[in-house]
């Protein structure tokens, strides 16, 4: 007799096949990870995590072209009370900054003040003259901040040398939490930019090409790159690293935003006063420059993802800097037409789902199938690797509009490679000594990621220490103490779907890899609380065969059996074949 009984679980009639099993569990966790993203759940609330992250990628990544080329004049608080000026402020003060502005000439202004108040004719023309010497004939574009259309409702004797751009500021729907960036407002003869797609339209050394008409939505991209400037004359010191650490358990990583933006920036006590200041000069001179204020109780702000509270006009700035750096490939919000976002979202969880359903707990049809590569020839497998590699080298050497899709083919390579080896490399059991060291390696991981928690947070903030020591730390554990090959796997085929959406000619935002990864996690938690359901239901049926041992009738058992036996990963040949070898042992 033989010594393996086959289980009332495996052999329910009309049980579901493997292939069913897996296609059911396919579409059950997709439909789980559609709800979790598409109804505000997991990638919402992790949606600050992944924004540190993305700060902390940028402030290393993001190029300072843009910044070069960029400057907010800000009217503070603190500038009302040492110009004697009330709110609102004069036109005469207002006539002041602009012709201090004229001295220095820059390459564009945009206003980012409302005159749609009634003002004497005097004041008027006052303000509208200093506009015309500014724009200096039309050589200096010069727009001023005004309602959507129709009707601007700015004063009419100061659009004389001026032109109208749409301010209204648009809502927080980043995929990753920045702000979108609209191209403008109205549509034909009454169409009305946004002052950063205007201002780069007009930009002349080097153009760019962008239309704002033609333009898409912009995903905005933070930098945080503080500039010398700013430093000088701003507070831009940071907590210690225990107050980081409080922040980013009581309430989000992005609690303890940095307190100096990346935007160079000069008060209007500074141009005023400055009186041939290198630092105004070279601030001004040929720049782009955003003239706006930072007044209590006006609820012109925004909230920036880096920099807490920012005054509106520093929106604007961003989006034009984003422009300068990225120029025609900027990042798409992709929010008119959710074709190409939408896809990438669908794609990204799938991929998921799949090697969650593949790799773990193969199915024998998944093994037989991929299995069937290990019969490719050498030389092809040393081409398709050669082909890769070269990809990549072009990516970086060359980089194009073809970027994204030169890295299509390692990316595909990886995955296919994945799920090859997952499927048919037998996993061994750990040893008594191998246990042992593991864990007195995964203490030493915890350890070092501590210390260089609190070594790199005090010095460059909690952006820089999620990216360089909490991240790396928990891949290294996962890598090397929990032996995770699957997890290791998924997150680097993910944050590479991630980089190839991002570059061009995709072009969008970024993605929320961290939902993305915390879902892998959940629901790989799911499928083995399932399955050790379905484990412990199988061996009370050996026990308890009959129906009445269960309160039920026949046919409610059987469909029982059936709705649990969907619970189970793998085949039931590979059981029996486990089971055997169990029993032989």
């Amino acid at each position: 007799m033989s010594p393996y009984r086959k289980s009332p679980l495996s052999a329910a009639a009309g049980g579901p096949s493997p292939l069913l099993r897996t296609l059911v569990q396919f579409v059950g966790l997709s439909m789980l990870g559609a709800f979790l993203f598409v109804f505000h759940g997991i990638s919402l609330h992790l949606t600050p995590w992944s924004q540190a992250i993305v700060n902390g990628i940028v402030k290393y990544a993001y190029p300072t072209r843009g910044q070069d080329d960029t400057t907010v004049v800000l009217f503070r608080e603190d500038n009302l009370r040492d110009l004697k000026e009330s709110y609102p402020v004069s036109y005469e003060r207002h006539a002041e900054v602009l012709e201090a502005l004229s001295v220095y000439e820059p390459a564009a202004v945009f206003v980012d003040f409302a005159f749609v108040d009634a003002r004497s004719a005097d004041e008027v023309k006052r303000l509208g003259q200093a506009l015309c010497d500014l724009s200096s004939g039309g050589k200096v574009p010069v727009y001023l901040a005004a309602p959507p259309p129709p009707s601007t409702g700015i004063n009419p004797g100061l659009l004389a040398c001026a032109k109208p751009a749409s301010a209204q500021m648009d809502v927080d729907r980043g995929v990753s939490g920045v702000l979108t960036y609209d191209r403008g407002a109205g549509q034909g003869a009454n169409f009305m930019p946004t002052p950063a797609f205007a201002l780069a339209a007009a930009r002349k050394d080097p153009p760019i090409t962008v239309k704002p008409q033609n333009a898409e939505p912009m995903e905005i991209i933070w930098g945080n790159h503080v500039s010398d400037l700013n430093k000088k004359w701003m507070n831009c010191t940071t907590a210690g690293p225990l107050l980081h650490l409080k922040h980013m358990l009581r309430e989000t990583p992005l609690a303890a935003k940095r307190t100096c933006p990346h935007t160079r920036t000069i008060s209007v006590l500074h141009l005023l006063g400055s009186s041939g200041d290198a630092d105004v000069q070279e601030a001004v001179q040929g720049k782009a420059v955003f003239y706006g204020a930072s007044f209590n109780m006006t609820g012109d702000r925004v909230n920036s993802p880096v920099f807490d509270e920012l005054p509106g006009v520093y929106l604007h700035a961003m989006a034009y800097d984003n422009l300068v750096t990225f120029r025609d490939d900027y990042k798409r919000s992709d929010r008119e037409n959710l074709s190409l976002s939408g896809v990438v979202n669908v794609l990204l969880l799938l991929f998921t789902v799949v090697l969650l359903l593949l790799v773990d707990r193969p199915p024998a049809f998944a093994k037989r199938l991929l299995g069937r590569l290990a019969q490719v020839s050498p030389r092809v497998k040393w081409l398709a690797l050669g082909v890769a590699v070269l990809a990549v080298t072009l990516t970086v050497a060359v980089p194009s509009s073809l970027s994204a899709v030169l890295l299509l083919m390692p990316l595909l390579l990886g995955v296919v490679a994945v799920l090859h080896l997952a499927t048919v490399t037998p996993r061994p059991r750990a040893s008594a000594r191998q246990f042992l060291r593991r864990g007195v390696l995964g203490v030493g991981v915890v350890a070092v990621v501590v210390l260089l928690f609190l070594v790199v947070d005090s010095r460059y903030g909690i952006e820089a220490t999620l990216l360089l020591v909490v991240l790396p730390g928990y891949f290294v554990y996962k890598a090397l103490v929990a032996r995770d090959v699957l997890f290791v796997a998924t997150t680097g085929i993910l944050i590479g779907a991630a980089i190839v959406s991002f570059l061009p000619p995709i072009n969008l935002g970024p993605r929320n890899i961290v939902a993305y990864v915390a879902f892998f996690e959940v629901a790989r938690q799911l499928m083995q609380r399932a399955e050790g359901a379905a484990t412990k239901y199988s061996r009370l049926r050996q026990e308890y065969p009959e129906a009445k041992d269960w309160g039920v009738a026949a046919w409610a058992l059987g469909a029982l059996s059936w709705l649990f036996k969907l619970c189970i990963r793998g085949d039931d040949e590979e059981r029996r074949d486990a089971t055997r070898a169990s029993v032989a042992a």
